[in-house]
């Protein structure tokens, strides 16, 4: 017997906290800042962790920060043919569409990739992908590169 009180709702209150899943602080890409709502950080909701997944991986180039070493985090074809014009080629713009489609496809969160939409501009690369939540909602990203 000890003088300390034991408790069993700390077992109870893991297992709630593990069916709410993770929570992040929500980031908006456009004006690069966390998103502060009444002086409180937003919290995302599913859907936008997912988008805002969607975003960062577009955005990371492999290799070019520690803390993804050895992840596979990141976009390969993308960065390292940058400068090219072979994103106006069909071949160019299959290549990128299959590993954004392969590596997304890779959360667990999502179901399907549905389209993937690439647009060359004169400086800038628009990517817009449309995806399946495992939950059934449809989720739509657009990044500018």
């Amino acid at each position: 017997m000890s003088i300390f009180p034991s408790f069993n709702e700390s077992l109870d209150l893991k297992e709630e906290n593990k069916n709410k899943g993770k929570k992040e602080i929500l980031f908006d890409f456009k004006t690069k800042k966390i998103v502060i709502v009444d002086g409180k950080t937003k919290e995302a909701s599913e859907i936008e962790q997912v988008r805002q997944w969607i975003e960062l991986l577009i955005l990371t180039q492999t290799g070019k920060y520690r803390v993804y070493d050895d992840t596979g985090f990141g976009m390969t074809d993308l960065y390292n043919l940058r400068g090219h014009s072979i994103f106006s080629t069909p071949f160019g713009v299959m290549e990128l569409e299959r590993e954004i489609k392969e590596k997304i496809q890779a959360k667990k969160e999502v179901k399907e990739v549905i389209d993937i939409k690439s647009t060359n501009g004169f400086n800038s690369l628009n990517i817009e992908v449309t995806v399946i939540l495992k939950s059934g909602e449809t989720l739509t990203s657009e990044v500018s590169i």
